[in-house]
């Protein structure tokens, strides 16, 4: 299991063994070492050895923490942030999950007690997978490759979660590609005792709508860049060598400006460029170099790259997801990696602040939604007639996103729009039709939130945040030994973020509203008003040219045709269609290669 974890700890590797009753007790940890390099090896215990903890990520209140709990009599053998989570666990137990604020995965063992405490971050950052044993044992690793290293498990496929990856292009916790394991939801612990398994409970609470706000818009402003800085400031702390992510975009523009502004020495800052100009925002990032002083790293991905880096990329993911935004992450990842240890990032800002155009979208709905329905379904038959356009958000794409998805319930349109493969044509893709409704719509999700615009962004925030981007993030950059920290999704400025009313988000139109005006002081003009653009590949073209032998391979001989009751013909289909041009059917092809690269591995 350690083994199938090396890439994430290069640094080291160690262990710990005990027993209590009749039950054996083994921990490990891999050890990518950032802080504390001399004294934080792991697992660690406390002062007499009666707890111990194996855990990733970086909390970056510990020395708050160890103040405090220096004043309460413990003494501290190293200057880590794992020393500081062991004491204040010993004080408070789960009950002082909330004061933690970072980012983290963790195994907390209580030989006293014999209890085990497994808690993830309430952004969902970090990864925890989990799994109960026929004796009433658990066993946990940081990936689902590791977690199938142990021989009590299985590898049957878990239908459920298959209907959820073409939906999705993930499988949401609880559930895994594997029955019988469960991943921690986001801000979620379980405690095992004695062979009981406690059901997932959160430490944190789901976001509420929104207060009131005191301030006029100078002050607003003011207080959001104060609130960032502190954040950045606070995850500049390494031992190691450190950069910045840096698309061109506002939130990685914004928190690398930040960085550079507190940093003593000039900053590092990596990016990706394509040669697809329609994809390619890399004259941004080199803009916002410039404009800020930092040493910039830059390369460019070609489709011609594509095939040499393909299952080197995917090897990276302990579970199929489907973004295929996770060859260019990787990439930046291998790049910056030989660079630096740690780099800070811009995620969360799309889901915090309104980045997204679907959120514009549903503006747009409201009107959309007043016309009769014999209107909309000839909006729809004029829509279902535009020619398939494979650039970067094409006018056809969006069209057709819109109106051939409509949904007059608010909730299933927005993930329908989202999702890789539409309802209506999910159990085609399955023999007999034996697809499972998906579970962000059979739930029906977090409680109600009067103001609009923060309940849209609350359902990513919720779901496609830590299930898509966050995992594609953590894998990409782990695979190669390198700590991303997002700073946007610190505790206090996330608390702070989602208590603004819709309206400093979304006004007039315009996504990010306080975020850019906030940002105006610090970036040129030319990047804060830019038009959004995500971090995309021309994966249309590609199924087409440098990755269509690849899918033809897939579709004559793999394991997915014996493992699960997807239809082959269903996908033959479909990449008939798309090689034709008569439908873009990029996504759930791509979905197909994913799945079918991880089949070959477990």
């Amino acid at each position: 299991m350690l083994e199938a974890l090396r890439h994430r700890g290069p640094d080291g590797e160690g262990a710990h063994f005990a027993q209590r009753g009749d039950w054996h007790v083994a921990l490990g940890h891999r050890r990518l070492s950032i802080i504390d390099l001399e004294g934080g090896a792991q697992p660690m215990g406390n002062e007499d050895d009666s707890v111990w903890i194996t855990y990733n990520g970086e909390v970056y209140n510990f020395l708050e923490l160890r103040e405090e709990l220096t004043a309460k009599g413990h003494d501290f053998r190293s200057h880590s942030d794992t020393e500081s989570i062991i004491h204040h666990l010993e004080e408070r137990g789960s009950a002082g999950l909330a004061d933690l604020n970072g980012m983290f995965a963790f195994a907390l063992w209580n030989q006293g007690e014999g209890s085990l405490l497994l808690a993830r971050d309430r952004a969902g950052i970090k990864p925890l997978y989990y799994a109960s044993l026929t004796d009433g044992g658990i066993v946990f690793a940081s990936e689902l490759t590791s977690l199938l290293e142990h021989p009590g498990l299985r590898r049957e496929i878990d239908p459920t979660a298959l209907s959820d990856y073409f939906f999705c292009d993930y499988a949401p916790p609880p559930t895994t590609m594997i029955q019988g394991v469960r991943k921690l939801p986001p801000g979620g612990f379980v405690v095992w005792r004695d062979g009981g398994l406690s059901e997932p409970a959160l430490f944190t609470e789901a976001a509420g709508d929104s207060g009131e706000t005191t301030g006029d818009e100078r002050e607003m402003e003011a207080e959001l860049l104060e609130r960032l800085e502190t954040a950045v400031l606070s995850q500049l702390v390494s031992d190691v060598p450190l950069g910045v992510f840096l698309s061109g975009g506002i939130d990685s523009s914004l928190v690398a400006a930040l960085a550079a502004r507190a940093s003593k020495d000039r900053i590092r800052t990596f990016s990706i460029g394509f040669e697809d100009a329609s994809f390619d925002e890399s004259a941004f990032a080199r803009m916002a170099a410039a404009h800020i002083g930092s040493e910039h790293v830059e390369q460019t991905f070609s489709e011609s790259m594509v095939i040499d880096i393909l299952d080197e990329a995917l090897d990276c993911l302990d579970e199929p997801m489907a973004d295929p935004s996770i060859l260019p992450t990787y990439l930046l990842s291998r790049m910056t990696a030989e660079h630096v240890k740690v780099v800070l990032g811009g995620d969360g800002g799309d889901e915090l602040w309104g980045g997204y155009p679907t959120y514009k979208a549903h503006r747009h709905a409201r009107v959309y939604r007043r016309l009769p329905r014999w209107a909309r379904a000839m909006v729809a038959g004029i829509v279902a007639r535009l020619p398939v356009n494979h650039d970067y958000m094409s006018f056809e794409f969006k069209a057709k996103r819109f109106a051939l998805r409509w949904d007059d319930d608010e909730r299933r349109r927005h993930f329908r729009w989202m999702s890789g493969v539409d309802l209506p044509g999910l159990p085609a893709l399955f023999e007999g039709e034996r697809a499972s409704v998906p579970s962000v719509i059979a739930e029906g999700g977090r409680p109600a939130i009067d103001d609009s615009v923060n309940r849209w962004l609350d359902y990513d925030f919720g779901n496609y945040l830590h299930g898509s981007v966050l995992t594609k993030v953590d894998r990409a950059s782990m695979a190669c030994g390198l700590e991303t920290r997002p700073p946007l999704l610190d505790n206090d400025f996330v608390d702070w973020s989602r208590r603004q009313p819709g309206g400093w988000k979304l006004r007039g139109g315009e996504g990010k509203f306080l975020l850019k005006q906030a940002a105006g002081s610090l970036l040129p003009e030319a990047i804060v008003h830019r038009k959004k653009k995500g971090f995309g590949i021309p994966l249309a073209r590609w199924l087409c040219g440098a990755l269509k032998g690849r899918l033809e391979s897939v579709l004559d001989d793999s394991p997915v045709w014996e493992r699960t009751p997807l239809s082959r013909s269903a996908f033959r289909e479909l990449a008939a269609g798309h090689w034709a041009k008569r439908e873009n059917q990029s996504k759930p092809l791509w979905a197909l290669l994913v799945l079918d690269h991880w089949m070959k591995r477990v």
